[in-house]
C-alpha cells in the first residue's frame, strides 16, 4: 500500500453484525493517488516484460497462498462483510477458482496471422497481431463479494501483464489487504500493486481522471458509474452496476425446483446481490401454489450471527442500507403491493421480505433495492411476463422455469438482458463465463477470458519481404 506519511488519520472498520470496531486503514489522500500511480508507471514498464511464465507461477502460488489462508479470509468476509461464514467459505472457494482460471488464461494469451496478400500489391506482405498490456489498471470494488470480485480485477490484470492500483469498499477493506499481501508474498512486484482505502472524497478525482490510467474496471452503483464516466476522460472503461433481476415460472414448470432455486437466488447473502432475484411472475394458474409454498420455505431461514455455522441471513452491510431497504418496501406498499412477510429488522439484519403486486407497480417492479426482498407478480402468460421484465432499466441475469423448449428460446430472444437461466436462478453463474449486464446494469464484460481480453490491446505485426 503506498501511503503518505504526512497523512496519518485512519479509517474505522467495523463488524456488520455486531458493530464492533474490528481494525482500521488509512484515509488515502490525492498525495497516495499519485504515489500509486507513479509506482504504477513504473511497474507498467515491468509488467510489459514479464514473460507468461513469470505471471502465471505468480498466480499459481497465490492460490496456494491462499489455500494456506482459508479460514482467514472466510473469516474476513464473514466478519466486515455481510455473508454468513458458510456462503463465505463459498466466496473463498470461487476466489481460488478465478486466480487459477487467471493463471492457465494467462497461458493462453495469442494473436492470430493476418493474411496480407488477400489484398492485390500485399502479396510481398506477411505478418500477424499480438496482444500487449493496456496499461495501468485501476480497480473499484464493492462490499458483497469483496474477495471474489477483487480476484476477478486483479487476476486478469496480472494475467495480461498490467499493473493495478485497487479501491476496495470501505466497508471490507481488510480481506483486500489481505490478498494484496498475499499477491506480494507470491511474488508480484510491489509496482505492480497499490491499495487506495477510505472514502473517495479525498482523492476520487485523482483516482479515475489521471491520463497515465488506461482502464478502470468498476463495480458498484449507477450514480457513482455516470460520475467516473463524466470524468475519466479517454480511457476504456468497463462496468457492472446494478439490476433486479427478474425469473417467469410457467405453468409447465417444475414447481418444487422453481420455489427452491428461487428462495435460494432471492436470499443468498441477504439479498445484497446484484444477480439475486428480485421479481418472480408466475403464471395465473400455479400461482396460488408457488406463492404458499415459497413463503412456507422463506419462513424457515434462520437470521443471525454470520459466525453461526446453521445462519440463512447474515447482516445488512449498514444502517443506511437498512433505511433504504426499509422506504422501498414502504414505497412499494404504499403503491398497492401487500406485505407477506418480512418487512422489519432485528438488529443490524432485515427479515426476509416477499412482497405481493400486481406487474404495473413501478417501485416495486422496476426499482432496485439491494436487501432480502422480494416481489412475486401474478401474470397471465409468457408474454406479458416478458413484457412486465423489460420494462426494468436494468438488464443483468433472467431466469426462467418451463419444460416447454419452445418457451424458453422465446424468452432467451425477447428478454433484454445479459444472461437467461433456464430452469436456474438468476444467481446462477461460472467465473469462466462472460459476465455484464445491458441498458443500466453495465458496459463490456467480466469474467476472466473477457477481462483479459479487455485489458489488452492489439498490436499488428507486418513484415515488407524482399522475395
Amino acid at each position: 500500500m503506498v501511503k503518505d506519511k504526512k497523512n496519518t488519520s485512519a479509517v474505522t472498520v467495523y463488524n456488520s453484525y455486531t458493530g464492533d470496531k474490528i481494525g482500521t486503514v488509512p484515509q488515502s489522500t490525492q498525495q497516495d493517488v499519485k504515489n500509486a500511480l507513479d509506482l504504477a508507471k513504473r511497474g507498467e514498464a515491468i509488467g510489459k516484460k514479464m514473460p507468461a511464465s513469470e505471471r502465471i507461477s505468480i498466480l499459481k502460488k497465490a492460490v496456494t497462498l491462499m489455500e494456506r489462508e482459508f479460514d482467514v479470509l472466510s473469516n474476513l468476509i464473514a466478519t466486515e462483510g455481510i455473508k454468513t461464514i458458510v456462503q463465505a467459505r463459498k466466496e473463498v472457494t470461487r476466489a481460488l477458482n478465478t486466480m487459477q482460471l487467471s493463471a492457465e488464461e494467462a497461458g493462453r494469451i495469442s494473436g492470430a496471422t493476418i493474411p496480407f496478400n488477400a489484398v492485390p500489391g500485399s502479396e510481398d506482405r506477411v505478418g500477424y497481431e499480438v496482444k500487449v498490456p493496456i496499461g495501468i489498471v485501476v480497480a473499484i470494488t464493492p462490499f458483497n463479494d469483496p474477495l471474489n470480485l477483487i480476484c476477478h480485477k486483479l487476476g486478469p490484470a496480472i494475467a495480461a501483464g498490467n499493473p493495478v492500483i485497487l479501491k476496495p469498499s470501505d466497508y471490507t477493506p481488510l480481506v483486500a489487504i489481505k490478498f494484496g499481501e498475499i499477491l506480494h508474498e507470491a511474488g508480484l512486484p510491489k509496482e505492480m500493486l497499490s491499495i487506495i482505502t477510505g472514502s473517495p472524497e479525498h482523492f476520487g478525482d485523482a483516482l479515475i481522471s489521471d491520463d497515465r490510467i488506461r482502464l478502470i474496471s468498476f463495480t458498484g452503483g449507477v450514480e457513482a458509474a455516470k460520475v467516473i464516466q463524466r470524468k475519466a476522460g479517454l480511457k476504456k472503461i468497463v462496468m457492472e452496476l446494478g439490476s433486479n433481476s427478474p425469473v417467469i415460472v410457467l405453468s409447465d414448470a417444475d414447481l418444487e425446483d422453481a420455489v427452491t432455486s428461487c428462495v435460494s437466488g432471492a436470499f443468498f447473502a441477504s439479498g445484497q446481490n446484484c444477480v439475486g432475484v428480485k421479481r418472480i411472475f408466475v403464471e395465473e394458474t400455479v400461482y396460488d401454489s408457488f406463492l404458499h409454498n415459497f413463503s412456507q420455505l422463506t419462513a424457515t431461514l434462520k437470521v443471525g450471527s454470520p459466525l453461526s455455522e446453521d445462519t440463512d441471513i447474515g447482516p445488512i452491510i449498514s444502517k443506511e442500507s437498512i433505511h433504504q431497504i426499509g422506504l422501498f418496501v414502504a414505497e412499494s406498499i404504499a403503491h398497492g403491493a401487500k406485505l407477506i412477510s418480512g418487512g422489519k429488522t432485528i438488529e443490524n439484519c432485515y427479515m426476509p421480505t416477499i412482497l405481493e403486486a400486481d406487474c404495473n407497480n413501478n417501485t416495486a417492479n422496476c426499482e432496485e433495492v439491494f436487501g432480502p426482498v422480494v416481489t412475486i407478480s401474478k401474470i397471465k402468460n409468457l408474454d406479458e411476463a416478458i413484457a412486465c421484465s423489460n420494462k426494468s432499466p436494468f438488464g443483468l441475469h433472467t431466469a426462467i422455469f418451463t419444460n416447454d423448449i419452445n418457451n424458453a428460446h422465446k424468452a432467451i430472444n425477447e428478454l433484454e438482458c445479459a444472461g437467461v437461466m433456464i430452469n436456474d436462478s438468476t444467481d446462477y453463474r461460472i467465473d469462466a463465463m462472460p459476465f455484464g449486464g445491458v441498458k443500466s446494469s453495465g458496459i463490456g464484460r467480466e469474467g476472466v477470458k473477457s477481462a483479459i481480453e479487455a485489458m489488452s490491446e492489439t498490436k499488428v505485426v507486418c513484415f515488407k519481404l524482399k522475395i
